[in-house]
């Protein structure tokens, strides 16, 4: 049996391939449980191994793998596995395949993804939520901790946290614990929540990523007009281009995006999204980028340049 797991939202991922495991256990608490990380090489042979190995009691095996999407050699050796030991109709050994990516990217490997996604395995694309579903969701986490939120409380968490899950949750978690079994009003979500900034740093990148010079400009624009201090919206783009920079290095070290994240050491939604965003660029642009902000940062400081000016220069350029 093949159970696939996907797509951007790497919190609800983790909660849905955790439920998976956890009603394997329950059901066949004298089973056989294997978990490997693919995008080290060196776990191929270990799944394989897991995969074609018998138990002396008929046992089911669930084996959880991880990243295969990322390493070339291990996606082709397991979609072998797959055909070769027929295992989308074998009822003892089940596969759970988890990949933090969204569907568009994981189709360029056509073959692999055709195969777990057909309609004889269980797959499920698991993205953003919004709209009621998000709403839905987000009573549910409250429901989960023995509290509950009023409708507009929730919508003040929507404003305070976006859709990103991880933030969502951190969110319901400090709240829960503020109001234990209670009801969470809207002037709890206020007295915990910082709003999030209006710049969207990684809108701004995008733009100029895109070649959007007109976005860049605007979303400059208004924060300069908002009254925005140049050298706080410099520092976030200086903050912004590091994390391409460190993102891209690993990338092209063939990482994949979960270990990114921890070797990089940021939070998965910062690391999603400038794994995006780290695509558009190749590296030597990159260093160029954050070399010139850089170069900004000396002269603003050493009071050579208008550093308002320079920045809006800084989009057109």
């Amino acid at each position: 049996m093949i159970i696939f797991l996907y797509g951007s939202d790497s919190y609800r991922l983790k909660q849905n391939s955790q439920i998976v495991m956890d009603n394997y256990r329950k059901k066949h608490p004298g089973g056989i449980f294997f978990k490997f990380d693919l995008s080290d090489a060196d776990e191929t042979a270990k799944a394989e191994d897991a995969v074609k190995g018998g138990s002396l009691f008929g046992e089911v095996k669930l084996i959880v793998l991880k990243n295969t999407f990322s390493n070339k050699a291990a996606s082709d050796r397991m979609g072998e596995l797959i055909k070769t030991q027929n295992l989308l109709k074998e009822k003892d050994t089940v596969l759970l395949f988890v990949e933090n990516q969204d569907g568009k990217e994981l189709i360029k490997n056509k073959a692999l993804f055709s195969l777990l996604a057909g309609k004889d395995g269980v797959a499920r694309n698991i993205e953003y939520l919004d709209g009621e579903k998000l709403v839905k969701w987000i009573k549910s986490e409250f429901a989960l901790r023995k509290c509950s939120i009023e409708p507009a409380a929730v919508k003040e968490l929507t404003i305070t946290a976006g859709n990103d899950s991880w933030d969502l949750a951190n969110e319901i978690e400090k709240l829960c614990n503020l109001k234990a079994g209670g009801v969470i009003k809207t002037e709890d979500v206020a007295l915990l929540g910082s709003r999030k900034t209006d710049l969207n740093i990684f809108d701004f990148v995008d733009a100029i990523a895109g070649k959007n010079k007109a976005k860049a400009y605007e979303i400059l624009f208004k924060e300069i007009q908002n009254g925005r201090d140049p050298y706080y919206l410099l520092t976030m783009v200086v903050y912004g281009f590091r994390n391409l920079l460190a993102v891209k290095d690993l990338s092209d070290r063939g990482m994949s995006l979960d270990s990114i994240t921890k070797k990089a050491r940021l939070h998965p939604f910062v690391a999603r999204k400038a794994h995006q965003s780290a695509g558009k660029f190749s590296s030597v642009e990159l260093k160029n980028i954050y070399g010139h902000l850089l170069d900004l940062d000396t002269n603003s400081k050493g009071g050579t340049v208008n550093l308002a000016d320079s920045l809006f220069l800084f989009v057109l350029n």
